[in-house]
């Protein structure tokens, strides 16, 4: 049996195709809703593409993730603007209400005369803005956030700033304007911030607290005040020297006397803020508390509050604790230690700590806030009655037990008869008993 010759085999295929197209209108149909299909297709494609190829070639967009620090600057600065308030899918938000930026809106008053605010956030949606001459397209998103073994994630929030390429010059200006009218604004407060997963949410903002109105020992504030602006000064100096560029702060003493008040002024007289964070949190491993500290925000110094909580020598105190000392050491001044860092540390117990973790270059100096001094307390007497006599002050003073009273206890006494100048001098027994407590209770009769 012979094999046909392929050339032949195609020639009388080609001829029984073109036979069949002259002669059977059938498949001339076939043929014709095919080509036809297959051109609306590609006509209903080709706008899409066109527009995706033409947005590609002149246009750039501008992406900001939710936990970049950039992000509520530029949040807050959409919101601000007068198209912010045409977006449509808005939330609600009423803690930690200046990360997202929005519009404020005040309810009323509550019980104790305090304004009751909250904020209306963008979550999604678009606006068209004209930002110094060119035309801005604005998109907030927001995403349901995964996590392993959880159904409750949160959401993670985006910006994304479209604008025609010509426009590239003023991303600079953008940020900066959003810097400047947020983050960069001095408004007299101290951000405080919080861990959140990998990086920091802001808590809460509060008006800075003067250092003039603390009352420690005479020097103690300009002893720590001028420590810090030397190091702030000397930056330039310390890269020649080749010494990490870093300073950290032990603060110890019994609880009660302003350790974690003292960090908070400070900050606000240097302009910084404030990130807190516990050591004790069941989930903070050794990586996790590195990626928090390389990623501290901008002009934030760090306060590590009881760390005699955490670790008794170097061993955890309690089975939750995930950290491991070695980690902690090594986040605090290892190779991966950030620079510019001011760290506090605060212990109720310095006999419980590893020499290692309170050694210079991660606790360079050491001070030491005890209870109250008849000093202090006259101090403390002298702010809530400015007009008694330096006799009456110093007759409450005298009976004063040295070292057995806390400041906290001192001004909760005070704070108890603000409106009772005379129970002061009456009731000063009570203070000043050892073991007896600060409030007074009322008994009833026998």
């Amino acid at each position: 049996m012979s094999i046909p010759d392929p050339l032949t085999l195609w020639r009388e295929l080609e001829a029984a195709i073109r036979h069949t197209l002259t002669n059977n209108e059938l498949a001339q149909g076939g043929l014709l809703i095919a080509a036809l299909s297959a051109l609306a297709v590609q006509a209903r494609t080709l706008p899409a593409t066109a527009l995706n190829h033409l947005k590609g070639r002149f246009t750039i967009t501008l992406d900001v993730q939710g936990d970049d620090a950039a992000f509520p600057w530029l949040a807050a600065w959409l919101a601000a603007q007068p198209v912010g308030r045409h977006l449509r899918h808005l939330g609600v938000v009423t803690r930690f209400n200046e990360q997202m930026g929005g519009q404020n809106l005040t309810l009323g008053v509550d019980r104790d005369g305090d304004d009751v605010n909250v904020r209306l956030v963008p979550l999604s949606g678009q606006v068209l803005l004209r930002y110094r001459g060119h035309w801005v397209l604005a998109r907030p998103a927001r995403t349901q956030r995964q996590i392993a073994g959880s159904s409750a994630g949160g959401f993670n929030h985006s910006l994304t700033f479209r604008m025609l390429a010509s426009a590239r010059p003023i991303i600079g200006e953008l940020l900066r304007d959003a810097y400047d009218s947020t983050a960069g604004r001095s408004d007299g407060r101290v951000e405080i911030h919080v861990p959140e997963y990998q990086g920091w949410t802001l808590a809460e903002r509060r008006p800075a607290r003067p250092l003039s109105s603390l009352i420690y020992t005479e020097t103690l504030l300009d002893t720590l005040s001028g420590d810090l602006s030397a190091f702030f000064r000397d930056r330039d100096w310390y890269a020649q020297m080749g010494i990490p560029y870093r300073r950290g702060y032990l603060l110890h003493g019994p609880p009660g006397n302003g350790k974690s008040s003292l960090v908070a002024a400070l900050a606000g007289h240097f302009g910084l803020n404030v990130c807190v964070l516990n050591l004790a949190t069941p989930d903070l491993t050794d990586d996790r508390l590195t990626g928090l500290l390389s990623n501290l925000p901008r002009r934030a110094l760090l306060l590590l509050e009881d760390i005699d909580a955490v670790f008794l020598g170097r061993e955890p105190r309690a089975p939750t604790v995930k950290l491991s000392f070695n980690g902690l050491l090594n986040a605090l001044d290892g190779v991966a230690a950030g620079e510019g860092r001011v760290t506090f540390m605060t212990t109720n117990d310095l006999g419980g700590l590893d020499a290692a973790l309170i050694r210079p270059g991660r606790a360079d100096r050491h001070v030491h806030l005890g209870n109250a001094t008849p000093e202090q307390v006259a101090g403390m007497l002298r702010r809530f009655w400015p007009d008694w006599t330096e006799a009456q002050v110093r007759d409450l003073t005298q009976r004063v037990p040295g070292g057995l009273l806390s400041m906290a206890r001192v001004q909760e006494y005070l704070l108890e008869r603000r409106a009772d100048e005379a129970g002061v001098t009456r009731d000063w027994a009570a203070l000043t008993s050892t073991g007896c407590p600060t409030r007074l209770r009322l008994l009833p009769a026998s």
